[in-house]
């Protein structure tokens, strides 16, 4: 069956109102991109947590302009943010679902609130009857056992899993000034033997709909180098010990600043031509 490669908006999670006011005011923004929201405008509602000022939540970009916006409620005050795309595909034209998401963080104690807010998010976008359905973000699953919280329908793109860890000490420079000396990742500062594993997949796609074809799917990771050069071939500082603290958040930033605490993910799905 032929098969036609689709390119999906983009999504940027976790921008503050700041941030978001920075993106709308650039050039290639304004004049390539379609975006989820925008303060101000009627269609936005007030209550969306990426307009509340303090707050932050998640942006969608797109080059098609879609033909809908939608906002999901979200346990725990979040939204999702979700885009339907009507695309031409082999003479037909098929209904896409893209949505942004961002569960609740936290390892254990969460994973009940991290599968009702899937269960949300998928059922919501499903009760709009896509041909073809994406939600992708920070998943914030800390073990591969929260896989069993994918709803049952939906699934992941074999190439995306295939990338591995998202959220990596060992690789990551920034990660060990943006926490603080003591968390739940270093064991409280006890070290590594006594904390959360630090190499882990918190960044998923799920895809939804017989007419897509998961094997064909191509994976690459982004935005896993640090700015700048200065930085670059540097090892991260230890997870715990004498020199995280005494080079913790007072290195200059060309030491250590990366995009993220999370790399980031480009991919791109086949969609059939039924």
């Amino acid at each position: 069956m032929p098969l036609t490669h689709i390119a999906l908006p983009s999504l940027i999670a976790q921008v503050t109102l700041t941030l978001l006011n920075t993106i709308l005011e650039t050039p290639w923004v304004r004049s390539r991109y379609t975006v989820s929201v925008v303060p101000g405008e009627e269609a936005c509602c007030n209550h969306i947590s990426t307009l509340q000022e303090g707050n932050f939540g998640n942006l969608l970009l797109s080059k098609i302009a879609p033909v809908a916006v939608d906002f999901i409620d979200q346990l725990g005050g979040r939204h999702s943010h979700m885009f339907t795309l009507d695309l031409c595909v082999g003479g037909r034209k098929q209904s896409v679902a893209v949505c942004s998401t961002h569960l609740t963080a936290c390892p254990w104690l969460m994973e009940g609130r991290r599968r009702k807010q899937l269960a949300q998010v998928t059922s919501a976008i499903e009760a709009t009857g896509p041909d073809v359905a994406c939600v992708m973000g920070d998943f914030n699953f800390h073990r591969e056992a929260e896989n069993s919280s994918i709803p049952v329908g939906w699934a992941e793109i074999p190439a995306i899993v295939k990338l591995g860890p998202t959220w990596d000490f060992a690789k990551n420079p920034l990660l060990p000034h943006y926490l603080p000396l003591q968390n739940i990742y270093n064991g409280l500062g006890l070290g590594k033997r006594f904390g959360w594993p630090s190499r882990m997949r918190l960044d998923r796609v799920l895809v939804f709909g017989s007419n897509l074809n998961c094997e064909t799917g191509e994976a690459r990771i982004i935005c896993d180098q640090p700015i700048h050069e200065r930085a670059r071939g540097k090892p991260p500082l230890p997870q715990s010990g004498c020199v995280l603290r005494e080079a913790h958040r007072s290195l200059p930033w060309e030491e250590y600043l990366c995009p993220s605490d999370h790399f980031g993910i480009n991919f791109k799905l086949s969609v059939c031509e039924r």
